[in-house]
């Protein structure tokens, strides 16, 4: 897998140019409660303000996020999507070299790739449950861990100071899907992030709060870290409505707790009616989304996302993720109804075969 494909899932566009029909989309990890009509409506309200310049310093949100995790507006910052936070991080303070947990998100490897960092591939293992089980290694500059992991689902590290004992110049922790978890206080680094200062912890507005248009999300760091980042940084790369999005979204606890609680139920409904179904091996998850290995001969999951797509169904085709092959596949937790026909679908598609 040397020339990786750096594909993701969410492609709805390429299926309705090429299929010519609606799909639903379980490639892509989303909440899949959406959004909430009183945001549509706040949105709508506020249209004009895209009129204007969005706010420079974007200085309501900041406030909002250090209130919410009681950390220092000085502690955050804020990116177009985490995606633009991980290419700021890279560029900034280019490391050497690198380690990089695989499985996992493809975009690591492709920011670091581009500066000609030295990169170490750290192999999770099926055997071992996909968890991080570290060796002791020379001084590296930075590691980035994804926690939740994408796409094995698993917490990697449950705890931040079980990594302590690596000499590393900054490690980056990618939470994207940590919201998902009612008890994320427990698994969070962003505690130890404010104190060290050689620790990241990226969060997101994408995922939880199903935003991936509007492209917002942001880090928590020590304010040393901060301030070298800024200075990297381009200007007005927060646009208004996603500003006023994130700040509005991020109040509505009750959107939070159906979250928790929609999720839990439906990822259980999931990989309970998954592992009735024979040639397939569902891994246990605590986020939006779960893997799935197809142990059926002479079935592979490029073949199997195309026999579904015809049904209205799109899954993500894990074989492009390092360490993976072409007999996984990632299915996101969507609404019960979805969910049902989605398992009839595959059983369908599998009684062919």
């Amino acid at each position: 897998m040397g020339n990786l494909n750096f594909l993701h899932g969410g492609n709805i566009y390429e299926i309705k140019r090429n299929f010519k029909k609606e799909i639903i989309d379980f490639s892509a990890n989303i909440n899949p409660l959406g959004l909430p009509y009183s945001l549509k409506k706040y949105l709508y309200k506020n249209m004009k303000s895209i009129e204007h310049y969005p706010d420079y310093e974007a200085k309501s949100l900041i406030k909002k996020i250090s209130k919410y995790w009681k950390v220092k507006e000085e502690n955050i910052l804020l990116g177009n999507g985490s995606v633009e936070l991980i290419y700021l991080i890279v560029n900034t303070f280019k490391p050497k070299t690198t380690v990089i947990p695989v499985p996992t998100f493809s975009e690591y490897e492709r920011a670091t790739k581009a500066i000609n960092s030295k990169i170490k591939f750290l192999k999770l293992k099926e055997n071992e449950n996909f968890k991080l089980n570290l060796s002791i290694f020379p001084k590296i500059d930075m590691f980035f861990i994804c926690n939740p992991n994408n796409p094995t689902g698993n917490l990697i590290i449950d705890r931040f100071e079980t990594i302590r004992r690596i000499s590393c110049k900054l490690f980056v922790i990618d939470e994207a899907f940590m919201d998902f978890l009612p008890d994320e206080d427990i698994h969070t680094a962003i505690w130890e992030a404010i104190k060290g200062k050689n620790i990241i912890v990226l969060r997101t507005f994408t995922k939880f709060f199903s935003l991936p248009g509007l492209r917002i999300g942001y880090l928590i760091s020590h304010k040393d870290i901060i301030d070298k980042l800024k200075k990297n940084l381009p200007p007005w790369n927060i646009n208004s409505l996603a500003q006023l999005a994130a700040e509005f979204i991020l109040n509505k606890k009750e959107y939070i707790k159906k979250t928790h609680k929609i999720i839990e139920e439906e990822r259980d409904f999931l990989f309970k009616e998954l592992s009735k179904i024979e040639g397939l091996k569902v891994y246990p998850s605590v986020t939006n989304f779960i893997l799935i290995k197809i142990e059926k001969p002479g079935l592979f999951s490029y073949s199997l996302k195309k026999l579904l797509i015809p049904k209205g169904f799109l899954i993500r085709d894990c074989s492009n993720f390092r360490n993976l092959n072409n007999k996984y596949i990632r299915i996101a937790v969507r609404s019960n109804g979805e969910n049902s026909k989605f398992i009839t679908a595959l059983k369908e598609v599998l009684c062919k075969k």
